[in-house]
Formats: C-alpha cells, structure tokens, sequence
C-alpha cells in the first residue's frame, strides 16, 4: 500500500518499458519468447501521452481533458477490423476502449498494482551509501522480480524487472513530477 500511495502521490511520470511473451506452441515443445510488447508513458492517469508498439502494430495517444485521442498504424487499424483508421486520427470523449486493451500498461500504478497483487515482498538492506532499495517481489527461494525504489523520502520506483512462465519484462520510472507537454501532442494528434 505504501508503495502505491506514492506512486499516486508522486505526479506524473515518465515510464518505458517493455514485456516479451513466453509462448507454448504446443504441449510438448519448450516455452519460446514470443512478441515483445513496448510503452513509452508520461504523464498521470487522467492526462498522459503514451506510444505503444506490439510486434508490427503501433500506436500513440493522448489522454486529456476528458478526451482520447488514438492514431494507430495499418496493423492496429486490421487488428480493430476497421483499415480505414489506418495513420487516422480518432477522437473519444472518455476513455477510448483502445486503452483498455493495454492496461495495465498505460498506468505506472496499475502496473506496480498488477505485479504486487497477491505476491511477497522483501525488502533487500540497502548497499553502502546507496540512494535505493530493491523491492523482491516472490519468495525468497523464488523471486519473480525485483523493484528498485527511492531510499529517501516517498518509495517511488525507479527501476522494476521481472520473469516468470508467461514471460519478462523491463521498466524504468523518471522524471516524477515533471508533466509532458500536452499541447505538443495535441497538435500531434488533431482530431478531425
């Protein structure tokens, strides 16, 4: 909980990162890692710009004001049955469905949320002088991740990298409290 206060009191954020599948392709063959899936976010939960990229498919959008605003390449407009949207701008007022098909990864505390729920936590001492705590995130015996943490002041992460059966991935969290330039993505993204 006190980890999530922060993250929610911390302002925006600017959080990247990326998540490779593990993949079965059958029952008898070994996992092997399937697509990567990558997000570039800055802002805070009602306001943000995001990029995502999934194997060929890309998109990026604008969250603010009460407003979604989505442009997507080809593979995103096949992927939604519509190739008319292809490089076209969409416009919502709310939540466009576009985001819930992402979550948890538009949202840095949705993501720590996700990764925190029903697991162990550890807290490892810190190293000399170090200005951070690494978070184990799984037992001891089987740790699933490991979530680097300001030392000082507010838990706010810094670093988060994990692997288990359904695959890995990597996040960096910068400039908290530092809001992206809003209107420079909305002249990015005109609505028509």
């Amino acid at each position: 909980r006190e980890l999530l206060d922060a993250i929610r009191a911390g302002g925006p954020v600017h959080m990247t990162g990326s998540f490779t599948e593990l993949v079965q392709p059958d029952p008898e063959s070994d996992p092997v890692r399937g697509r990567t899936l990558s997000v570039d976010v800055h802002g805070r939960p009602d306001a943000f710009t995001a990029s995502v990229a999934a194997g060929d498919l890309a998109l990026s959008l604008l969250v603010a004001d009460g407003t979604t605003r989505v442009r997507g390449n080809a593979a995103y407009a096949a992927s939604l049955g519509a190739p008319e949207l292809a490089d076209a701008v969409t416009c919502t007022i709310g939540e466009d469905p576009a985001l819930e098909r992402w979550s948890p990864m538009l949202s840095p505390v949705e993501l720590v949320r996700a990764v925190l729920a029903s697991a162990e936590l550890g807290v490892a001492p810190p190293a000399g002088e170090s200005d951070t705590l690494e978070v184990v995130v799984g037992t001891e015996g089987s740790p699933l991740g490991v979530l680097t943490v300001e030392r000082f002041g507010p838990p706010l992460p810094r670093t988060f990298t994990a692997a288990d059966v359904t695959g890995d991935g990597s996040f960096t969290f910068a400039e908290w409290g530092t809001a992206p330039d809003l209107d420079a993505a909305a002249a990015a993204l005109p609505c028509p």
